[in-house]
């Protein structure tokens, strides 16, 4: 039996072309087609994990650059600081004029005025008939009526003066002490105070000098003096104080000529002259 064959050529031709075909199949077929793990939906985010432990701390780095904040408030006020010494001696201020006459002492000149007028009249009926309380004098003018008005009402002024000190005094046992303002020297203070029946403070202990202090508020003197014997200090009737209270330094008689004592804001006492002028406090026993 015959057997056809058919050429080579077509036969070989068309296996190219199927192949062709087929491949641009599995091409295509491939692009649209995603793997198992990709195309699949995102699984549950797990826990999470435990924090990590610090790093070293880092260099302190540059200060900013940014605006200065406001001021803040002031701090609290700090305690007062300790009294200074007394500072130098001022000019002596102008002197003042000349004040009007008290009324006592315009009193007692009218009455010695009125008695010499009656006292020497030539008119004897006017010496013998006057109501006057100062028609009793006799041919050679007694006066010692005139003087015991006169004693009188000074006496009386100068218990009114002593009221009115009084009130602005502070007492300390049996003493009383007051300021009298006014700037003098010792002897000055030792006059006026004997004037008002009293004498110049002279603390005893440390509650009289307190009481001195509050009422003096300056630089005062006090009755204590070294005049008798240097660096020997004793009051004002000659006798040895026991009670000191000496600022730090003192007494240190400046130029020897510092024998008078006065008594700081502080309550501390400073030796100075005694013809510089401070203020006086006098004391009053009951």
């Amino acid at each position: 039996m015959q057997v056809k064959t058919m050429p080579l050529f077509p036969s070989f031709l068309l296996l190219c072309v199927v192949t062709a075909a087929y491949a641009e199949t599995l091409t295509e077929g491939a692009q649209n087609t995603c793997p198992v793990v990709t195309c699949s939906s995102p699984g549950l985010n797990g826990f999470p994990g435990k924090d990590g432990r610090d790093g070293a701390k880092g260099e302190k780095g540059e200060p900013g650059q940014g605006l200065r904040g406001l001021q803040g408030p002031p701090g609290k006020v700090g305690p007062a600081g300790s009294l200074g010494n007394p500072g130098p001696k001022g000019a002596v201020g102008p002197k003042g004029d000349r004040g009007d006459p008290g009324v006592a002492i315009e009193t007692l000149r009218q009455v010695i005025i009125t008695s010499e007028e009656i006292c020497f009249s030539p008119n004897k009926a006017i010496r013998e008939n006057s109501q006057n309380s100062f028609t009793d004098c006799c041919q050679e003018c007694d006066t010692s009526k005139i003087d015991l008005e006169i004693a009188a009402l000074q006496s009386e002024l100068r218990a009114m003066r002593r009221m009115v000190l009084f009130s602005q005094g502070e007492k300390v046992g049996k003493k009383r002490f007051m300021r009298i303002a006014e700037r003098m020297s010792l002897d000055r203070v030792k006059a006026l105070c004997y004037e008002l029946q009293g004498s110049v403070a002279t603390p005893r202990n440390a509650e009289e000098n307190s009481a001195i202090q509050n009422v003096a508020k300056d630089i005062a003197y006090l009755g204590i003096t070294d005049r008798r014997v240097e660096n020997l200090f004793e009051d004002l009737s000659g006798n040895t104080v026991q009670y000191t209270n000496w600022n730090e330094g003192e007494p240190n008689n400046v130029g020897s000529g510092e024998d008078c004592v006065v008594i700081l804001t502080n309550g501390k006492w400073n030796d100075v002259s005694c013809s510089d002028h401070f203020l006086a406090v006098c004391q009053f026993s009951d």
